[in-house]
């Protein structure tokens, strides 16, 4: 077999010649690169169960071994020939890599082309996040006319012949996004954005029985709790909503005992999704409290379970006269539809003709899933509301870098307009959801984070829920009492840990990576070393800014 990736060749005696040529990363962080492709190297059959797509500014070996899947290729070969209307062997093989999975495009010899997606070690829980994953890309290619890839075959079992869990599923239709927005005229990016907005509104108008994740009620087991979908929702009695397959919900190397204390779904209601996640971190914190020595505050342990408990009280007053008990239907939501996962036409790139990348993808309150795409980049300033904004009167006094930083910011915002009124057109819960104060889904988000994070800002989020508890709805006392001494102090705290953060931020966005480190393939690995450790020092030199002395900056730095 020959292996294809550049300049150097290994080759394997087989009777069938096939090439593996090496993609970009289908990724956020990658949407600059993505449609480029390096052919003509060689690589062997390990490499391509390797990592090949970029490298990691820490703990590398450990980044590259969760992304290793070792399968047997040849099997996979023979499942993914016969899939589909055409039976024709697999003849070329182009490698796409994201952070959480390895999809294969396989072009067989009669021309035709299928994509093999198989989850990555880091990617979430065996078993769960395949079946999950295939059965929404059948239901809404079978019940709805959202546009999605077609699923030809698919295991959720690692221990078949192929030894990974893989879908194989039809080539998306069109061409990825990112290829047309720059030649896009505004009007045809509105127009493109309406046309989203339409999409969403059918996801949101398909009713769920609970929050979890959906599947075909044959890949629940035997311990699997779930609940049927409706028979107008789901006619041939096929699907259901289980367990959640978030990654979170699952600790790789957590003992059993904290594991046994989840309820991992279905949650019926609003308040019962709120007090699984407490009480799943109430357990981890119970079960092995996370020791930080550096960092930013994260309250003691005591202080910790105060405060998760104190949320559970908020989830369990959170009725339907509430402003997020209004807005608690069980959704399903794409949360990552950057460029890269968006497929439009070539003739008319305003028209959406698939929506790929469903891993984890789950089902959750409506006003904790919507939210603005990824390629609308609003400011925190951004005000949401029916004014539209206008440019400076004095735009044409700037220099040529100020108008441009200007004119994108002002294009940002009037396409975050459109998005609304789009939104609200369409789908008037999913408008009502946009405008719901924030702080509500930073509630549940920050309860979620509080074993790794710690409580500092969901203790913020308490404190802000109080101030509005009888505005926002609440009835009977409010369960979050805090002094106006303690309210300074937690502040306090809270600005610490946002000062932090902003650190983060900022050498993730100067070296161009993200919390992993990860760096593309087309980057000068060495040069961004080099930048990485020329920031650390500048960082260093002013870090009585931030409140850090030289050596607490040293110690906190991301990528060191």
């Amino acid at each position: 077999m020959n292996f294809w990736k550049g300049k150097h060749a290994i080759s394997f005696t087989s009777s069938r010649t096939l090439s593996i040529l090496c993609r970009g990363k289908n990724h956020l962080l990658a949407i600059r690169i993505i449609n480029q492709t390096v052919i003509g190297e060689r690589i062997s059959r390990d490499q391509l169960f390797k990592y090949t797509n970029g490298r990691f500014l820490v703990r590398e070996k450990e980044s590259c071994d969760q992304r290793y899947l070792k399968f047997d290729l040849d099997k996979l070969c023979a499942v993914a020939a016969s899939a589909g209307i055409s039976q024709s062997p697999i003849r070329l093989i182009n490698k796409i890599e994201g952070g959480f999975s390895k999809a294969l495009l396989m072009s067989k010899e009669d021309g035709t082309e299928v994509v093999a997606k198989l989850p990555l070690p880091n990617a979430g829980p065996p078993k769960y996040l395949t079946a999950s994953e295939a059965a929404v890309l059948q239901y809404l290619h079978d019940y709805t006319t959202i546009p999605v890839p077609k699923v030809l075959a698919w295991n959720a079992d690692s221990s078949n012949p192929v030894g990974a869990e893989y879908i194989i599923m039809e080539k998306a239709v069109g061409c990825q996004l990112v290829k047309k927005w720059g030649e896009m005229e505004d009007l045809s990016h509105f127009e493109f954005i309406k046309n989203l907005c339409k999409v969403e509104a059918d996801l949101a108008a398909i009713a769920f029985p609970a929050n979890g994740s959906l599947y075909l009620r044959e890949s629940m087991g035997a311990g699997d709790k779930y609940k049927p979908l409706a028979p107008e929702m789901d006619p041939c009695g096929l699907f259901c909503v289980g367990p959640s397959c978030e990654k979170s919900w699952f600790g790789k190397y957590e003992a059993e005992s904290v594991q046994a204390r989840f309820d991992r779904g279905p949650w019926p209601t609003l308040p019962a999704f709120g007090v699984a996640l407490a009480e799943r971190e109430i357990a981890r914190i119970e079960e092995n409290p996370r020791v930080v020595p550096y960092g930013p505050p994260r309250g003691s342990t005591e202080e910790q379970l105060a405060v998760l408990n104190m949320a559970k009280e908020v989830f369990f007053k959170m009725d339907a006269k509430t402003l997020p008990g209004r807005l608690p239907w069980p959704t399903l939501w794409h949360t990552d539809l950057h460029m890269g996962n968006i497929y439009v036409s070539d003739e008319e790139p305003t028209q959406i003709t698939s929506l790929i990348d469903w891993q984890s993808i789950v089902v959750s309150p409506l006003f904790y899933q919507v939210r603005f795409p990824e390629f609308i980049s609003i400011g925190e300033d951004y005000e949401l509301g029916y004014e539209i904004p206008t440019l400076p009167e004095n735009i044409d006094e700037m220099d040529d870098d100020d108008q441009a930083i200007v004119r994108f910011r002002h294009k940002q915002t009037m396409m975050g307009k459109a998005y609304e009124a789009a939104s609200g057109f369409k789908n008037k819960n999913v408008f009502k959801a946009i405008r719901l104060p924030p702080l509500f889904r930073q509630l549940f988000l920050r309860c979620g984070e509080a074993w790794e994070e710690g409580v500092v800002p969901l203790r913020v989020c308490l404190i802000a829920i109080a101030d509005v508890w009888s505005e926002a709805g609440f009835s009977g006392d409010c369960p979050c009492n805090f002094s106006e001494d303690e309210i300074q102090k937690y502040q306090q705290e809270f600005r610490e840990y946002r000062d932090y953060h902003k650190i983060y931020e900022l050498a993730r966005e100067y070296l161009g990576t993200d919390a992993d480190g990860w760096i593309a393939p087309n980057d000068n690995f060495e040069e961004k070393q080099q930048r990485n450790k020329e920031l650390l020092e500048i960082c260093i030199a002013h870090s009585a800014e931030y409140g850090k002395s030289a050596e607490e900056m040293r110690k906190i730095w991301p990528y060191q």
